[in-house]
């Protein structure tokens, strides 16, 4: 078995190779649709499929499944063919083999990209390409720092194989009877082995892409309906992100710069999942499309901070939202002493309560001696009498 062949002039013939992008399976482990989640000003797979279309492979299709209505006019709007995998449920292998079976005659080999590989810089198509057309090996693999990724570009002439494979392991099993018939292409593209199975992988893909996105106010309140946060709640939430807004600008004005932006996200989704146990997590795991805004609510129950330490939009919010009850702004001694009293016969809630409480006096009071001034009474100054404390 061998790489395709060149054209008569010699030269590389690409309308001859697929490129088949695997975005059918429930993203179960990312707890979000990984194929819309945002890289920059794009999704997932607008960012994959624009990998081969600036690398010159003008046949992409896409193999759908799991919320197949979403995706089919993002396909659409790309100009590129999607295909629809019947048997998504049965895992990955059936949508290669939904993928392969598409394929017609004139095609002499295909990539096959998972979507949650999104991140494969366009020389690395261009070297995968030629090394399949010149050195006459049917399965070509991308290789960073002696380990194997995505795509591999492999020849037509497996189809039959992977159509007829039925045992264990799926597509890798299966490529491994064929070791003689592979070509290892080394190469510094460590996006290669980027995958996005987890919240966290998404986060190490942003800070490798160079994006960390925050999402509109109208977003929030789309989140926070979507996920049926009662209004009393999402009140308190938009106090907190008031507060949360003011206190960074007076910082601003102090010469402490912050996000404004993440601020006010972070702090009306805060409490987006209040009445699950252990809502910071449950939290940030909705949020896990914002990995900034995610941490931010994952941390806003209980944030060490040390006074070496330089004062970010995580430690604000969490002095925020102890700074307000429902949707009133009071002190924090009055929060504190609340808070006691609710629990002055469960010992060990009441060590977590000091524990937070501590933390939230030592960020106020950084605050207060960057603006210069009572944190109470610049809120007075803002919203009048109201406030308590």
């Amino acid at each position: 078995m061998g790489g395709i062949e060149t054209a008569t002039t010699g030269e590389p013939r690409k309308s001859k190779i697929t490129a088949i992008i695997l975005a059918a399976g429930f993203s179960s482990r990312m707890k979000s649709f990984k194929p819309l989640l945002p890289l920059g000003s794009a999704s997932v797979i607008e960012i994959a499929v624009r990998s081969f279309q600036e690398a010159g492979f003008k046949d992409i299709r896409i193999v759908l499944g799991h919320r197949a209505g979403e995706l089919i006019p993002v396909c659409n709007a790309l100009h590129v063919q999607w295909i629809f995998n019947e048997h998504y449920a049965e895992g990955m292998f059936s949508s290669v083999k939904a993928g392969v079976i598409s394929l017609g005659p004139e095609v002499e080999g295909f990539f096959l990209l998972p979507v949650d590989n999104p991140l494969i810089h366009e020389d690395t198509l261009h070297r995968l390409y030629e090394a399949f057309s010149m050195e006459h090996k049917g399965i070509v693999y991308p290789v960073y720092r002696g380990k194997r990724g995505h795509p591999p570009l492999i020849s037509r002439c497996y189809v039959d194989s992977i159509l007829s494979w039925t045992g264990e392991g799926g597509l890798r099993a299966l490529l491994e009877h064929y070791q003689g018939d592979a070509l290892e292409v080394s190469m510094e593209d460590q996006g290669v082995l980027l995958d996005m199975d987890t919240p966290e992988d998404y986060r190490k893909i942003l800070k490798y892409y160079g994006y960390a996105p925050t999402p509109t106010e109208f977003e929030c309140y789309e989140l926070l309906r979507g996920n049926n946060t009662p209004e009393k709640v999402i009140k308190h939430c938009e106090m907190v992100a008031w507060l949360s807004v003011f206190l960074g600008k007076q910082l601003e004005e102090a010469g402490r710069h912050l996000n404004l932006e993440l601020l006010k996200a972070s702090a009306l989704l805060h409490d987006i999942a209040r009445l699950k146990p252990n809502h910071p997590l449950e939290g940030a795991k909705l949020t896990a499309a914002y990995p900034e805004v995610s941490a931010i609510i994952a941390a806003h129950m209980d944030c060490s901070w040390e006074p070496s330490q330089p004062l970010t939009e995580k430690e604000i919010v969490y002095l925020a939202d102890k700074l307000v009850a429902d949707d009133q702004i009071i002190s924090l001694q009055e929060r504190f002493n609340s808070s006691v009293e609710r629990y002055k016969n469960e010992p060990e809630v009441l060590e977590h309560i000091h524990r937070r409480f501590y933390h939230a006096y030592r960020i106020l009071y950084r605050v207060e001696e960057r603006v210069g001034k009572s944190v109470q009474t610049l809120i007075k100054l803002n919203l009048g009498s109201d406030v308590h404390g």
